[in-house]
């Protein structure tokens, strides 16, 4: 088995790595809940790279399903969540680190979705992963970049339900990112309403739009990309209309898309577009797609722009390979933020970590997900010291759950902050029962884990405990935690009554009993 491989195997299920490793392919998938459709994706694994073998779409336009207020409409939810039981219906008997589900644009808007999360979760068997607009950038990259060539600097669009994602990179790195909240299902339900499709609307329509990225212009400039690559179901759909209509074969152009706006103006209606290479289910909103390509055109002064084959999902899939194979771009991700600040407790401490948490992962029922923040979060406790070492934890946690952590969901880097904040200072009830509430049982036992090992490996530090012997052992039941100790142990007992000591008592009251032996 390759070392990195080799290495993962406590960060991905063991069956898994040794199945890529041997070059076997096993299969997973990706869910994106767009503001447009909903779509499945099934893939096998060769070499590393996705095969796609199964895809299921919903166009359910959720994108229009937010009220005045922002809140999911009932209709669009019932909808949304009938789409997601069809899907979980597929995956059924899918182990959940093989699938992958994340949400854009809409969910990103939504007020109060966590009702509608929590519901798609049971319906789909795994959680959905409300990923930023930055993410969501990073993502399309990855699942278009490999269709270009290495060398050339790409400019890569990709135009959504309810947002736009503009990425500027050269081979696998990509180097600018930015998203914009604007797509061709809210253009359509902004500027056609009534669903009337007149000149003067579609030039109010193309204005708008340029308006929404003149900002992103001279740093999109800067770049210096040399080749425009557009991806995902807007500019396929006016690729394709273009082509049927032979006034594009080796990619769009500014007249081919001119011609495309009298073909449009010619009908009238918005939803009653007739034209040749249009889906019947993408004729509603193909007027807004429309005049947001015119308006990148004119704004970011592109001549010709290619369709790329891949998308949000493929990087998805590509995204989920690498946590499978121990290439986590999140784990990548935190040691370029740790790298700042000296580890205060040398180079064995994920030995250490790995060791305490196999010891009590099966009866307290934490997964390799659960040790992956576990590790993060000890290996970012103390970033905060680089404030104030008055509180760091709250300035760790600060730090972290506002970070430009490439791979991580915001509700991830919620989770990795509360597992900071949690590791030191007073042990509150209400903090607990948010976090329960937030995430779950486990989270509350990864911040028992998390106080507890940063306590220890400061305690192994202050002693000058070098010993390849582990010198704690931890033994977890369901309701208790047994810590004891064979090296030293008076010493290492009494500086762990000193170090936490005080706070055992409230955190029992979470319903954890801890024993202490030596």
């Amino acid at each position: 088995m390759p070392k990195a491989l080799a290495k993962a195997a406590l960060r991905a299920p063991k069956k898994i790595v040794k199945r890529m490793a041997r070059n076997r392919s096993p299969v997973i998938a990706a869910v994106d809940l767009g503001s447009n459709s909903f779509h499945l994706v099934i893939a096998k694994v060769e070499n590393g790279e996705p095969v796609v073998v199964d895809k299921l779409r919903e166009m359910l336009r959720f994108g229009s399903g937010l009220d005045h207020k922002q809140h999911i409409r009932p209709v669009a939810a019932k909808a949304a969540l009938a789409c997601l039981r069809r899907f979980g219906q597929r995956l059924a008997l899918w182990r959940p680190e093989l699938v992958r589900a994340v949400g854009t644009n809409t969910l990103r808007q939504a007020v109060g979705a966590e009702s509608f999360l929590r519901k798609a979760q049971a319906r789909l068997g795994v959680p959905v992963e409300v990923v930023s607009g930055i993410e969501e950038a990073r993502l399309i990259y990855r699942g278009v970049s490999p269709g270009i060539a290495a060398e050339a600097r790409a400019l890569v669009i990709d135009i959504g339900g309810g947002s736009t994602e503009l990425i500027v990179g050269v081979g696998g790195h990509a180097e600018v990112l930015e998203s914009v909240t604007m797509g061709c299902v809210t253009l359509t339900d902004r500027l056609f309403a009534g669903h009337l499709l007149t000149e003067a609307r579609f030039a109010q329509a193309v204005t708008f739009a340029r308006h929404q990225l003149m900002p992103l212009r001279e740093r999109l400039r800067a770049a210096r990309w040399d080749r425009a690559v557009g991806s995902s179901g807007t500019i396929r759909a006016v690729d394709a209309v273009a082509r049927e209509l032979g006034v594009a074969t080796g990619g769009l152009t500014a007249s081919a898309l001119t011609e495309l706006k009298e073909r449009v103006l010619a009908q009238r209606h918005v939803d009653r577009l007739v034209l040749p290479g249009l889906a019947t289910e993408r004729a509603p909103v193909f007027a807004g797609g429309l005049a947001i390509v015119i308006a990148l055109f004119d704004v970011l002064e592109i001549t010709t722009m290619e369709v790329a084959k891949g998308a949000l999902r493929e990087g998805v899939l590509r995204d989920l390979i690498g946590r499978l194979s121990g290439a986590d771009v999140r784990s990548e991700a935190i040691a370029r933020l740790a790298a700042r600040w000296p580890n205060p407790y040398g180079t064995g401490m994920a030995e250490r970590i790995d060791a305490l948490f196999e010891m009590v992962a099966g009866p307290w029922h934490l997964s390799l997900e659960d040790r992956r923040f576990l590790g993060w979060a000890v290996q970012l406790h103390a970033c905060g010291t680089a404030i104030n070492r008055l509180r760091y934890e709250r300035h760790s946690a600060y730090i972290v759950e506002h970070a430009e952590l490439a791979g991580f969901a915001p509700r991830e880097q919620a989770l990795l902050g509360m597992l900071i904040a949690m590791h030191r200072g007073k042990w509150t009830q209400p903090a607990v029962v948010g976090l329960k509430r937030s995430f779950g049982d486990a989270a509350v036992r990864l911040a028992i884990l998390a106080r507890i090992i940063v306590v220890l490996l400061r305690i192994e530090q202050s002693l000058a405990i070098s010993s390849r012997r582990a010198p704690w052992h931890l033994s977890a039941r369901v309701g208790a935690l047994e810590i004891s100790t064979p090296l030293r142990a008076n010493l290492m007992r009494d500086a762990f009554w000193r170090e936490l000591g005080p706070e055992l008592a409230d955190m029992q009251k979470g319903g954890i009993r801890f024993l202490l032996n030596g």
